[in-house]
């Protein structure tokens, strides 16, 4: 699975940030990336805007193993991650609040899931990975079985579901 992240929408979801600079707030936040990211082994794409860097050309780095990319002068992150969503359409898991992104990027085909939900599974993350508990140790509680209602969800509400499972 590949998760491409708008950067700066997920670190507004994060409230326990308060009081650090903004480049201590990245840092904080590749950090619990690179817990969830070992506990679950997804490819991780963070969106950073760079509008008012001065930089010509978008820069890309990978930190930790994870892809950092920081939009050019003039332009937002929100543009890079349209265009993710519609070259790659179903390949991706797009982590967004920006109502105007997740609706494009659903229109192509990407599932999204908001900051704030996947906020819960990073601070998981970051729990299971300080005790030292693996994703195998974790399979019998993930899961849960539908009981009642046998009405059948939408069809993107199920491959929303299946891939919100997977994470």
């Amino acid at each position: 699975m590949h998760l491409v992240i708008d950067g700066y929408n997920l670190i507004g979801a994060m409230t326990d940030l308060a009081g650090i600079d903004l480049e201590g707030i990245r840092e904080e936040l590749l950090t619990r990336l690179l817990a969830y990211k070992r506990l679950k082994k997804h490819r991780i794409t963070v969106v950073f805007d760079g509008k008012r860097s001065g930089n010509l050309s978008r820069s890309s780095m990978n930190q930790k193993g994870i892809e950092v990319i920081f939009s050019r002068d003039g332009e937002e992150a929100d543009q890079i991650l349209k265009e993710m969503a519609k070259n790659k359409r179903q390949g991706i898991t797009l982590v967004t609040s920006d109502r105007a992104v997740a609706s494009f990027a659903e229109a192509h085909g990407a599932v999204t899931i908001p900051s704030e939900e996947f906020d819960s599974k990073l601070a998981y993350a970051g729990y299971s990975d300080m005790k030292g508990i693996t994703d195998e140790d974790d399979e019998g509680y993930a899961s849960t079985v539908k009981k009642g209602n046998p009405r059948r969800l939408s069809k993107e509400e199920r491959k929303r579901l299946k891939r919100i499972k997977k994470l």
